[in-house]
């Protein structure tokens, strides 16, 4: 079997939703033993729909959350409460034999549990620990508050979202947890290179506000340079015009123009070779200072047409465009199936359920089979027997004891 990228590397994963979660299952798809640490209780996200209807008992009962399962496939289960002393005690010894902590509590939670990384460098002076949080572990903000929305609001993104007419709206998905996830792990992989060549380990801060304000594009930079503060239009790009969302005949379609070269086939796509010659296109710069006029243009004209009749007219002159996808056009798209994004999950009460897969692929290593999301405290024997020699009375001991 081939090695895969991440292989010998665990990764204690002290996180819960989706900001954390999603970067450990980014590092459980590249190879490594990831081990979703819990409350005896279960983290919130596994209670968040959609559910699975079907009640059943043992460490299955917990696992009904298609939300849980969408980050935590490929990982191991265990449940640890962290507020007992034996708790604190079992997490150091697992530190022991681990690579990485990766934690997304408020800051101060983990110093308070006694488990912060000044406390676990002295147990492996090895382990790489990754906390996400809202707006970093200092600084004036750093105990406010947060979830996605806030990071979202606060770096900068729901000010260049929606439209001038309407309020400052979130994206679509969690982008602020999602980003900061993705940073985390880029973190974490550059951590085990650095590791690598220097024996020691290291603590990452990852703060969504910052992640956030880090894919802004030319926002900030059109602000310090220009002293212009971009504000919301709509599907509308700030740096290229026409470069959005369109309404023709049956529905809207997807242009996106780049330069005058571009522009000069788009008109000729359409038709219009009028507007190559009013001095309001002329120019890119042109074009966005009249970007709302452009588009009522290109709307008039396309009231008349289908998408596919203009998808095909833009294609034929080599202009980026696309019909918009819903959800269950984007699962059977036919060009992700040939490419194996989704993958299929057997998950033992839920049944088959298509989750998205890795989006690049590696010409040498391969990802890691998909497997369900581990239901609650599934592993705890498994973890605490073969890794550090519990006997199954001190297993008996421990969930007594509200340990596990």
């Amino acid at each position: 079997m081939e090695r895969r990228t991440l292989q010998g590397i665990r990764v204690l994963d002290v996180t819960l939703v989706y900001a954390g979660p999603f970067c450990g299952l980014l590092l459980a798809d590249l190879g490594a033993e990831v081990i979703k640490i819990e409350r005896p209780g279960g983290e919130v996200g596994r209670f968040l729909p959609p559910l699975h209807k079907v009640e059943i008992g043992g460490p299955q009962r917990e696992n009904r959350s298609g939300y849980f399962m969408s980050f935590n496939r490929n990982k191991l289960g265990l449940t640890l409460n962290l507020k007992h002393p034996k708790g604190i005690q079992i997490f150091k010894e697992l530190v022991k034999i681990s690579d990485v902590v990766l934690e997304n509590y408020a800051p101060g939670v983990m110093k308070n549990l006694g488990i912060d990384y000044r406390v676990l460098k002295d147990v492996n002076p090895k382990i790489i620990m990754a906390s996400i949080s809202g707006f970093g572990q200092k600084g004036p903000n750093s105990q406010k508050v947060s979830f996605d929305i806030v990071a979202q609001a606060m770096g900068g993104l729901m000010s260049l979202t929606g439209y001038p007419q309407g309020p400052p709206t979130k994206t679509g998905t969690s982008l602020g947890d999602c980003v900061a996830s993705l940073y985390a792990a880029l973190g974490i992989v550059a951590s085990l290179y650095h590791r690598e060549a220097t024996g020691r380990g290291q603590y990452i801060d990852v703060s969504q506000q910052e992640s956030i304000a880090s894919i802004l594009e030319a926002a900030v930079v059109r602000y310090t340079m220009e002293g212009k503060v971009l504000t919301r239009i709509g599907s509308n790009n700030p740096n290229a015009s026409p470069y959005g969302c369109f309404q023709c005949k049956d529905g809207y379609f997807i242009v996106g123009v780049v330069g005058e070269e571009q522009w000069e086939r788009f008109c000729q796509a359409l038709g219009v070779e009028e507007w190559r010659q009013d001095p309001r296109y002329r120019t890119n710069v042109d074009r966005l200072d009249h970007v709302f006029e452009i588009q009522k243009e290109i709307e008039s004209w396309a009231k008349d047409y289908t998408v596919e009749e203009i998808i095909q007219k833009l294609e034929r002159h080599r202009i980026p465009c696309s019909r918009i996808q819903d959800i269950t056009e984007l699962v059977h798209d036919p060009h992700l199936k040939e490419r194996r994004f989704f993958v299929e999950v057997e998950h033992p009460i839920i049944g088959k359920v298509i989750l998205p897969g890795f989006p690049y692929k590696f010409s040498e290593t391969p990802q890691a089979e998909p497997k369900p999301s581990p239901g609650l405290g599934e592993h705890n024997g498994f973890i605490l027997t073969r890794y550090l020699g519990k006997s199954a009375e001190e297993l008996k001991s421990l969930y007594a004891e509200g340990v596990l």
